[in-house]
């Protein structure tokens, strides 16, 4: 039960492009400038070349000018009355003040209300230099790089939060055939071989290399079949964390057909069964409630 595959620390292709942005500390203080711009000017945009470079800080007029026509078309607009950062220009801001300028702070470890939804032992989380890891003594863990800026002025318990909303966040990607980090295609194929303990379909991306692991309850979550029955029984379904112990013990799953394949997934909520028949591509081709006998 591990989701290092699943959360393979890799940044998208904005991200990837900006490399060239921070090659040169100068172009990004252009787009720092411009950021800032939107920020407190957000009905008016756009800066004159005189005031960017005079907001930045540059004394030499011709470097300047060179380096902000290396931004210009992708990551910075010109217009009539002078320059606006473009939304790409924003992504890349963002990117490096949420890798950069957070604080490296250790967190943890802290015990968890939840269990170990495999072996029932105390699970415990802590945050170390971009990584959070929730673990219990017998090995059993789930794992998550967090840039320091998404940790900033957060407690642990927070942070545990915002791991399970990135994490879901990341799982409905996957599952919906868009990979999480680079936001290509995702073809699903998936075998009718499981491991019985942790039923999950595994893929790769094949432009960015990215390992996933979807556990077989991530492809009810978001269904609205899932989230009513759960709903019936008084639980907000989008509340409860990836390692809740429900999705685990009371989950089947079962090959039905090969030729096509079709899977049948099974997760018992209270006294009700959610009944799915899955495709091999991860399409949910239905989804049922049945009372439990």
């Amino acid at each position: 039960m591990t989701e290092r595959d699943l959360l393979d620390p890799r940044d998208d292709d904005t991200a990837h492009d900006g490399f060239d942005v921070l090659s040169e500390p100068l172009r990004l203080d252009i787009l720092r400038a411009l950021a800032r711009r939107v920020r407190d000017y957000p009905d008016d945009p756009v800066i004159g070349f005189a005031d960017l470079r005079r907001a930045v800080g540059s004394p030499d007029s011709g470097n300047f000018n060179y380096h902000l026509n290396q931004l210009t078309g992708r990551f910075v607009t010109q217009t009539d009355d002078g320059y606006r950062i473009t939304a790409t220009g924003m992504q890349v801001v963002a990117a490096v003040s949420v890798g950069v300028y957070g604080e490296q702070r250790r967190m943890g470890p802290t015990d968890l209300p939840d269990p170990c939804p495999v072996c029932d032992a105390t699970l415990t989380a802590e945050y170390d230099t971009g990584l959070l890891d929730v673990r219990c003594p017998n090995g059993h863990e789930f794992r998550h790089p967090l840039p320091p800026g998404a940790v900033d002025e957060r407690s642990l318990d927070e942070v545990v939060e915002l791991f399970w909303l990135r994490t879901r966040q990341t799982l409905e990607r996957a599952v919906e055939g868009v990979c999480p980090f680079c936001y290509a295609r995702l073809s699903w194929s998936v075998g009718t071989e499981f491991d019985d303990d942790q039923p999950s379909f595994r893929n790769q991306c094949d432009r960015c290399g990215a390992q996933l692991w979807v556990p077989a309850f991530a492809l009810l979550l978001t269904h609205p079949t899932t989230i009513s029955c759960y709903h019936d029984h008084g639980v907000d379904i989008r509340r409860r964390s990836l390692w809740a112990a429900e999705f685990y013990r009371n989950l089947a799953v079962t090959v039905t057909d090969t030729d096509p394949v079709r899977i049948e997934v099974r997760l018992d909520v209270a006294d009700e069964r959610l009944v799915a028949v899955v495709a091999d591509d991860l399409t949910i081709l239905d989804v049922e409630r049945r009372k439990r006998v």
